[in-house]
C-alpha cells in the first residue's frame, strides 16, 4: 500500500493551489477562494511571543542571551558556547502553526527551532526541525534537522519535496535561489499543517515539504539558536505565533 498512499499525497500536494499561487501558476485560484491551510492562517489570532522589554516567557542561558535595544540578542563574543545553545520559548508545545519572526545574523550561522524537544541533561540543548538562518543561499530558510540522526539538511532553499515512508526525497521542483544578506533585518515564516511545511523567505516561499519521513515531527518546543564555533551575535523581534489546531 505505500506506493498507492505516496501516490495520493504527491498528487494532493501538487494540486495545492497556495503553492501554485507562490510560484508562478493560478489554476484558476489566483482570485478565488483560499487554501483551507491559507485559510486557516487567516482566521487565527496571532500571540506575540516577546514583549521587547525582557525574556519574559523564554528560557536560555544568561550569559548568552538578553534584550537590547527592544529585540532579542544573543552573542558569543564575550563567552564560548561549548556546543549549539538555544533561548526556548516555555510557552505550549506546538502542533500545526504560522510562526513568523524577523532575525539578522552576524558571522556565523543561527536558526529558529520548531517542533523539537529538549536534550536531556541540557535545558538549553534542542532536538528537531530547524528553520535555518544562514549566509549561504541555498541554506537560508532551509530546514535543517538539529540532532535529527542522519537527517542533517533536510530541505534546501528552492526546493518542492515529498520525502515518502522509506526517507527517499522526492524534489518535485527546484528554483536558483538568490543570495539574501543575513546581517540585514529578514522575515521568516513558518506554517505547518501536519507532516506539511511551508517556509518563507521576505514573503516567498523558500521551501514546499510533505514529510512522510518515520522520524518526522508533529509538534514540540520553539527556540532560537546560538551557533558553537566563531564568536557570532544574532538579534530576534517581531516574533509572533498563530495555532491552527486550538
Amino acid at each position: 500500500m505505500k506506493k498507492i498512499t505516496f501516490a495520493i499525497s504527491v498528487g494532493l500536494f501538487l494540486l495545492t493551489p497556495i503553492f501554485a499561487d507562490h510560484h508562478g501558476g493560478s489554476h484558476g485560484h489566483k482570485h478565488g477562494h483560499k487554501h483551507e491551510v491559507g485559510q486557516a492562517v487567516a482566521d487565527k489570532v496571532s500571540e506575540s511571543l516577546f514583549n521587547g522589554e525582557d525574556l519574559t516567557g523564554w528560557s536560555g542561558d544568561a550569559k548568552f542571551w538578553s534584550v537590547k535595544d527592544g529585540v532579542i540578542h544573543g552573542t558569543t563574543h564575550e563567552h564560548k558556547a561549548n556546543g549549539n545553545t538555544f533561548l526556548v520559548y516555555q510557552g505550549e508545545d506546538v502542533g500545526d502553526f504560522h510562526l513568523s519572526f524577523e532575525a539578522r545574523c552576524v558571522d556565523n550561522n543561527s536558526g529558529v527551532m520548531f517542533r523539537s524537544s529538549l536534550v536531556k541533561g541540557n535545558p538549553f540543548a534542542m532536538a528537531g526541525y530547524q528553520c535555518d538562518i544562514h549566509p549561504k543561499a541555498p541554506f537560508t530558510a532551509m530546514i535543517y534537522g538539529e540532532r535529527m540522526g542522519k537527517r542533517g539538511i533536510i530541505i534546501t532553499r528552492g526546493q518542492k519535496m515529498v520525502i515518502d515512508e522509506g526517507g527517499k526525497k522526492n524534489v518535485i521542483s527546484q528554483e536558483k535561489p538568490k543570495a539574501v544578506d543575513i546581517s540585514d533585518w529578514n522575515t521568516y515564516e513558518v506554517v505547518c499543517k501536519g507532516n506539511h511545511i511551508i517556509q518563507k523567505l521576505n514573503g516567498k516561499v523558500a521551501i514546499d515539504l510533505v514529510d512522510n519521513d518515520p522520524g518526522k515531527l508533529l509538534s514540540g518546543k520553539i527556540g532560537l539558536q546560538l551557533h558553537a564555533g566563531v564568536p557570532m551575535k544574532v538579534d530576534f523581534r517581531n516574533i509572533t505565533l498563530q495555532r491552527l489546531d486550538k
